[in-house]
């Protein structure tokens, strides 16, 4: 039997793509949170991140894509949350819903982007979140974290497919795609060449090919 691509129902599921410019002050989000990898584009003198959160609401079939750009520095892994800046303003408050620390800990941030990403990931399932005016920003907003849900013990440790891994890290999805259009077996090992060949043509950087890696060890091989 051939393999077409031909997704079941359930991921047929139509979901309206949303994204961070359509919010207005004092709205509010709650869904499932995954954090997407990043890339780096130069700005003037240095590198700056670009990432997304992606926050799923599965009651409204909506996924809210949210951008964040920010300061990097490729030697620590560190992204920079700079005063009542976009992600400030994220990380601040979910370390206080998620940490107990008082609303605005540090003056700025420092956070390690891998550890940042893997913690999420892993171990909180649904956030809430709420949209507040941004400082100096006409018609820009922040995220404000208001409650998150989280697993006492990693997603990691419980059963997992490689479609699972896919749909939460965006490198080892473009691989199981391309995969899948071909019409060859989605194994980690197959995965694992696929990633290879793209980082050989330079269209993934190789942070990120050993970050993918890292998520497909969760999975174990097809025999």
């Amino acid at each position: 039997m051939l393999d077409f691509g031909i997704a079941d129902q359930a991921e047929m599921e139509n979901y309206t793509t949303r994204s961070l410019k359509e919010l207005a002050p004092g709205d509010e989000i709650e869904g499932e949170v995954v954090v997407g990898e990043f890339k780096t584009i130069p700005m003037g003198k240095r590198e700056v991140a670009e990432f997304y959160v992606v926050i799923t609401d599965h009651e409204n079939h909506q996924k809210w894509v949210c951008g964040f750009t920010t300061p990097y520095s490729p030697e620590t892994d560190e992204i920079y949350g700079e005063n009542r800046g976009l992600f400030y303003t994220f990380i601040d408050s979910l370390n206080h819903v998620v940490n107990h620390t008082p609303l605005n800990w540090q003056e700025n941030y420092s956070v390690n982007f891998t550890q940042l990403r893997s913690r999420i990931n892993e171990y909180i399932s649904t956030i809430r979140v709420k949209a507040v005016p941004a400082f100096n920003q006409e018609d820009m907003v922040n995220l404000e974290v208001l409650s998150a849900r989280i697993h006492s013990t990693s997603k990691k440790n419980g059963p997992v497919s490689i479609y699972d891994v896919a749909m939460e890290d965006p490198i080892i999805l473009m691989a199981y795609t391309h995969l899948r259009n071909k019409g060859e077996r989605r194994t980690v090992k197959n995965i694992r060449f696929e990633l290879k060949a793209l980082l050989d043509d330079e269209k993934i950087t190789e942070h990120a090919y050993h970050t993918a890696l890292d998520e497909l060890k969760i999975v174990e091989d097809e025999k």
